[in-house]
């Protein structure tokens, strides 16, 4: 029988902002996203700002946003998606540049890099040129066009497990090699279980290691162990939960400290993993 049913926002975005409200001294939050004029995008506008997140929404009439019926196995903890796509157009480069280009406002802008690949390569080219004081992230989970010249022009391209094997890395240290060949300033990659790594251009002779769980490969790169969890309860929205600690964690500290940055995306990712929703852990930001 069903134990328990019940409403989130979801989505990458989503899950990513509604992380980074929670955490304490935290920038405040602006959301970039199409809406339609269903019930479901009211939803989300006001869940979002109930969290504190600004939501600079382009909405468009008469259209269906994405919804997705996830169903989560006690018994397993696996998860059976059932999604529906609608019809709502994804947001366009100058839809996000109209929203954005507001000269000193932002100090950090993350992108998906969506189905319209092109046109996220577009506006990431854009935003480096306007505002070239803006530090760019990218989340990447799946190959689309423009993948490899996206690496080299954000700051933090974070690609997933997933895109690694599919392009033949079998191991987390082989990805870094492999794909900072395109990269310019850094990589993030992820490893589910493994933890995840870093490649930086600059190299890593500065930087502060303050953990155990923090492994030196080369000069250039380095891991981070992930932390283990007793129990999985909840695997929606573990990835999103990492890529916030990044952002959190890199936007606040020195550059020296981006190890760290890393821990706590793993440590995030785990606490994720052992709780439903999208709820953080008061002490999961003491390393």
């Amino acid at each position: 029988g069903i134990n328990a049913e019940y409403g989130r926002i979801g989505g990458n975005t989503g899950n990513i902002v509604q992380v980074l409200s929670q955490l304490k001294d935290c920038l405040n939050v602006d959301c970039c996203v199409k809406l339609g004029s269903c019930e479901f995008s009211k939803f989300i506008k006001s869940s979002l700002e109930s969290d504190g997140v600004t939501v600079l929404g382009v909405v468009e009439q008469d259209m269906d946003i994405p919804e997705s019926l996830v169903i989560h196995s006690n018994e397993t903890s696996s998860r059976t998606c059932l999604h529906y796509r609608g019809n709502c157009n994804d947001l366009t480069c100058q839809e996000v540049l109209s929203a954005v280009n507001t000269p000193g406002k932002y100090q950090w802008i993350h992108l998906e890099h969506r189905r319209n690949g092109l046109e996220v390569l577009k506006l990431a080219k854009q935003i480096k040129r306007l505002r070239p004081d803006v530090v760019l992230s990218i989340d990447i989970e799946k190959i689309r066009e423009g993948f490899e010249e996206m690496l080299g022009v954000v700051d933090y391209p974070i690609v997933s497990k997933e895109i690694c094997k599919s392009l033949g890395f079998s191991h987390l240290q082989a990805a870094l090699t492999g794909l900072s060949k395109h990269c310019t300033h850094a990589l993030v990659v992820t490893w589910a279980d493994k933890g995840a790594g870093m490649w930086l251009a600059e190299g890593i002779d500065k930087l502060t290691f303050s953990s155990d769980k923090l492994n030196k490969i080369d000069d250039f790169s380095f891991t981070c162990d992930a932390y283990k969890v007793d129990e999985i309860v909840d695997s929606l929205g573990a990835g999103d939960s990492f890529t916030a600690g990044f952002i959190y964690c890199a936007s606040h500290l020195e550059k020296t400290m981006l190890p760290k940055s890393l821990l706590l995306a793993c440590k995030l990712a785990a606490s994720k993993l052992a709780n439903s929703g999208m709820v953080v852990d008061p002490g999961v930001t003491n390393l």
